[in-house]
C-alpha cells in the first residue's frame, strides 16, 4: 500500500497556457511538397527532416549532451507549440526511409528481405512517434488538431499494418484517416482543400488493396446514393430537373429548397432566417438586372451577395465541424452544398455581365492598335473575364451528386467561354501586330462555333450563355474581316519596299567609281601560331639605308668624333700633371 501511495498521489498537471492550434495535416504536405516528395525524392526529404530536427533540437535547447549522448525526456509541460514538431519530423523522417527502402527493394532485380524488413521497422518506428504526437495534442492543443493528430496517425499506422500485411487492422485505420480528412474538407479553405485531396488520393489504392486482400468488393455506396438522389430528380420533374437552385430562386423563397432533386433543410433557425433572406436579396437583383440589363450598381449588389453567402458559409461549416465526424450532418451537408451552388451562381452571373460589357466596348471598336482604343477597352481584360467565368464552372463541377446531364451542360458553357477567349487571343494578336497568328485563330474559330450547344438544365445560366453566344458568330466575322484587311495592307506595303530596295541600290553603286584600288590596303586577317612559325623564316628584312636621309648620320658621327678628341685631350693633360715634380 505504501508503495502505491505515491503512485496514487501523481496526477498528470493540466497545461496552464491556452490550448495551442496548428494545421498539421496541410503544414505536412505542405514541406513534403518544398522538399522533394513533388518529384517523389523520398532520399532528399528524409535528409531535410534530418536537418530540421536538428535546428528544433538547437531553437528550442532540446539537445542530448554536447559529447557522451545523454537521452532527455521530453517535457510534459510545454509553452510553445514548436515543440509538438519535435514528433512530428521523427516521424515523417522515419517514414520517408521506409518509403525509400521499400522503392528501392521493388526498383531492384529482386527481392530483398532484408531491405523488406528494415522498411518495416522504420514504418514502425514511425507508428510510434505518431502515437507520441497524439498524445501531446490530446493534452495541449484545441479540438481540430487533436482530430487532425488522429488523422495523421492512423495514416502512419494504417501504413505499417498494410505492410505487416494485417489487412483488417489496416483498413480500419485508413478508413478512419478518410472519414476525418472528408470532414476537414467541410471548412477548408482552397490551399487546405487542396492538401485534404491528396492525402485523399493517397487513400484510395491503399483501402482498395486491403479490400481485395480482404475478399471484399468495392464499396458502391457513394454510387448508389448518386443513382438515388438522379432518382428522385426525375421524380420531381421529369422534363426540367431543377439541378440548378438559382434558376428557381422563386421557389426557393417561398421555402420549397431543393438541391439536385433532395430537398434541403437546415436545423439551424438562424442560419435558415439568413439564408432566406440572402435568396430573397438575390432574387430581386436578378430581377432588376434582366430589366436595366446590368451596370456598375448591380455589379457592386453581386459583390456584397457573395459576401453574404459567404459569411453564411463559414457558419455552415462552423456547425458541421462542431459535430464531429461521427455525427450526422447529412442534412448540413446538403444545406452547404446548396449555398455554394447559389453562391457560386452568383458569382458566375457577375463575371458573365462584365464580359458582356466589355463585349459592347469592343463592338465599337474598329482598330486595337489605336492609343484611343486601347485607353478605351483592352483585349487581356477580356480573357481575364473568361477566365473568371471558367472557374466558377469549373467549382460547380466539383460540387457532389453532380449528374451526367449537368456536366453535359457545363460543357457546353465551357466552349462557349473557350471561344470568347480565343477571340481575345486573336485580338491581342492583332494589337501586338502578329497578323498571321490572329486570322488562323478567327479562321479556327469560325469554324467551330456551330459545334457548341446550349442545351442543359440550367435555366437562368442557360439564358445568358445563349445571349452570349447569339452574336458570336457575327463578331468573329467582322474581326476576321478587319484582321484580313490589315493582313493584305502589311502584305502590300512588303511588296512595294522589296521593289523600292534594289533601285536605290542600283543608284548608289552608280554613284561610286567603277574601279578597284590597287595594291589593296593593309588589314589584320586572323592566323594561327604555325602560320607564323612557318612564314617568319622566309620574310627578308627590308633594305632602310635608302629611306633613312644622309645628313642625319654624318651629323652622327662628326659629334662622336669631337667628344673622342675632347676625352683625349683632357686624358693628356691630366697624365702631364701627374707627372710634374
Amino acid at each position: 500500500m505504501a508503495s502505491e501511495t505515491p503512485e496514487a498521489q501523481e496526477e498528470p498537471q493540466a497545461p496552464t497556457h491556452e490550448p495551442f492550434s496548428m494545421k498539421l495535416l496541410s503544414t505536412v504536405q505542405e514541406h513534403r511538397s518544398l522538399n522533394g516528395l513533388r518529384h517523389n525524392d523520398h532520399l532528399r526529404y528524409r535528409q531535410y527532416c534530418s536537418r530540421r530536427l536538428r535546428r528544433l533540437y538547437t531553437g528550442l535547447r532540446f539537445t542530448h549532451g554536447k559529447t557522451r549522448f545523454k537521452q532527455v525526456p521530453f517535457p510534459e509541460n510545454i509553452e510553445d507549440a514548436k515543440w509538438v514538431c519535435i514528433p512530428l519530423v521523427q516521424t515523417e523522417r522515419a517514414w520517408a526511409f521506409g518509403v525509400q527502402l521499400k522503392a528501392d527493394n521493388a526498383a531492384a532485380s529482386a527481392d530483398n528481405l532484408r531491405w523488406r524488413r528494415h522498411s518495416e521497422r522504420k514504418f514502425r518506428k514511425a507508428h510510434f512517434y505518431a502515437q507520441h504526437l497524439e498524445s501531446v495534442c490530446k493534452v495541449h492543443f484545441d479540438q481540430r488538431t487533436q482530430l487532425e493528430a488522429e488523422a495523421y496517425a492512423a495514416y502512419i499506422s494504417g501504413t505499417w499494418l498494410k505492410e505487416r500485411e494485417n489487412w483488417a487492422e489496416a483498413k480500419t485505420k485508413l478508413a478512419r484517416c478518410k472519414k476525418l480528412c472528408e470532414h476537414f474538407q467541410l471548412g477548408a479553405d482552397q490551399a487546405e482543400a487542396a492538401a485534404l485531396r491528396t492525402y485523399l488520393e493517397e487513400l484510395a489504392p491503399m483501402l482498395r488493396e486491403c479490400r481485395y486482400n480482404l475478399g471484399e468488393g468495392e464499396e458502391e455506396e457513394d454510387a448508389l446514393k448518386v443513382a438515388a438522389g438522379k432518382k428522385i430528380a426525375q421524380e420531381r420533374s421529369p422534363s426540367s430537373p431543377k439541378s440548378a437552385c438559382w434558376a428557381t430562386l422563386s421557389e426557393a423563397v417561398q421555402g420549397d429548397m431543393v438541391y439536385r432533386g433532395h430537398p434541403v433543410s437546415i436545423p439551424s433557425d438562424k442560419i435558415r432566417s439568413t439564408v432566406m433572406s440572402c435568396l430573397e436579396s438575390a432574387k430581386a437583383l436578378q430581377a432588376d438586372t434582366d430589366s436595366q440589363d446590368g451596370g456598375p450598381v448591380a455589379t457592386e449588389k453581386y459583390g456584397e451577395l457573395s459576401v453574404n453567402f459567404g459569411d453564411v458559409l463559414k457558419d455552415v461549416r462552423g456547425e458541421m465541424m462542431a459535430a464531429g465526424a461521427d455525427a450526422d450532418i447529412a442534412e448540413w451537408r446538403i444545406a452547404e452544398a446548396f449555398i455554394r451552388e447559389v453562391s457560386i451562381g452568383l458569382s458566375a452571373e457577375r463575371n458573365l455581365m462584365l464580359l458582356r460589357g466589355h463585349l459592347a466596348k469592343m463592338d465599337d471598336i474598329e482598330d486595337v492598335n489605336s492609343i484611343d482604343s486601347r485607353r478605351h477597352c483592352r483585349p487581356e481584360e477580356g480573357m481575364r473575364f473568361c477566365e473568371l467565368v471558367k472557374e466558377d464552372l469549373a467549382a460547380l463541377t466539383e460540387l457532389p451528386e453532380s449528374s451526367g446531364e449537368f456536366e453535359a451542360a457545363l460543357t457546353a458553357y465551357k466552349k462557349v467561354i473557350q471561344d470568347y477567349r480565343c477571340l481575345y487571343l486573336a485580338l491581342c494578336h492583332t494589337a501586338i501586330g502578329k497578323l498571321l497568328e490572329a486570322a488562323a485563330l478567327l479562321d479556327l474559330l469560325s469554324n467551330r462555333i456551330e459545334e457548341a450547344g446550349n442545351e442543359g438544365p440550367l435555366p437562368r445560366l442557360q439564358k445568358l450563355f445563349q445571349q452570349m453566344q447569339e452574336p458570336l458568330q457575327s463578331r468573329v466575322a467582322r474581326w476576321r474581316c478587319r484582321v484580313l484587311v490589315l493582313l493584305a495592307k502589311a502584305h502590300k506595303k512588303k511588296q512595294e519596299s522589296e521593289v523600292e530596295e534594289p533601285t536605290a541600290a542600283e543608284q548608289t553603286k552608280a554613284k561610286q567609281d567603277p574601279l578597284a584600288t590597287f595594291p589593296p590596303t593593309f588589314r589584320d586577317v586572323p592566323c594561327k601560331p604555325l602560320l607564323f612559325d612557318l612564314a617568319f623564316p622566309c620574310i627578308q628584312p627590308p633594305n632602310l639605308d635608302e629611306i633613312l636621309p644622309k645628313k642625319q648620320e654624318g651629323k652622327g658621327r662628326q659629334a662622336v668624333a669631337a667628344v673622342a678628341g675632347a676625352l683625349g685631350g683632357l686624358g693628356s693633360r691630366l697624365g702631364g700633371w701627374m707627372g710634374r715634380k
